[in-house]
């Protein structure tokens, strides 16, 4: 539980990958949830109803993808329902779109993968938040470039490539965005 101002926000972490990680009652490990199964009900029950907001990243899916398989949609939609505000998952090293207050993949922040010139993971996006009264207000998105172990803003040809790639992939769940000062931005207009 993180507070500030008053403001109490809940953070919850789980993967549903290695299950040879997950924490055990003699051992520690990971918060290990089969998600392609549903969402078990340890999980839902996590969503700390005193919390003003509840912030749910997932590990879930595989590596390398371009778009959230069924079951990691399937779990959002039972993770906003058991109360999370905002679902912000990672594993696929390649940011997805976003619909209903889920983030289906930040992709990196930082690249140590090999590029991939389809996918191009060495692009991604910073992403900003604002919560009010337990839900999402506003999400801002900034256009990154990824080289080795460093990160900087994106420009040029890379940064209209991530905004034509994320604008596509929102429009692919029914979310619009609009672009403000570089940033990408859905919600508080």
């Amino acid at each position: 539980m993180l507070e500030q101002s008053g403001f109490r926000l809940a953070v919850v972490g789980v993967a549903d990958q290695a299950r040879d990680f997950a924490a055990g009652d003699d051992r520690p490990g990971i918060a290990y949830a089969d998600l392609e199964h549903g969402v078990p009900g340890w999980l839902k029950d996590s969503m700390h109803p005193g919390a003003d907001a509840v912030l749910v990243g997932p590990h879930w899916g595989p590596n390398m993808t371009n778009a959230p398989q069924p079951y990691v949609r399937a779990a959002a939609r039972e993770l906003r329902e058991a109360g999370a505000t905002l679902v912000a998952g990672h594993s696929a090293h390649v940011f997805h779109g976003v619909e209903d207050s889920v983030l289906y993949d930040l992709g990196d922040f930082l690249d140590d993968y090999a590029v991939d010139p389809w996918l191009r993971n060495d692009l991604g996006l910073l992403f900003f938040a604002e919560l009010e009264a337990a839900r999402v207000q506003r999400i801002e998105a900034v256009p990154l470039k990824l080289e080795y172990t460093r990160t900087r803003l994106a420009r040029g040809e890379d940064a209209a490539w991530i905004r034509r790639r994320f604008r596509d992939v929102c429009a692919a769940f029914g979310t619009e965005l609009r672009e403000e000062d570089g940033r990408l931005v859905i919600g508080g207009g």
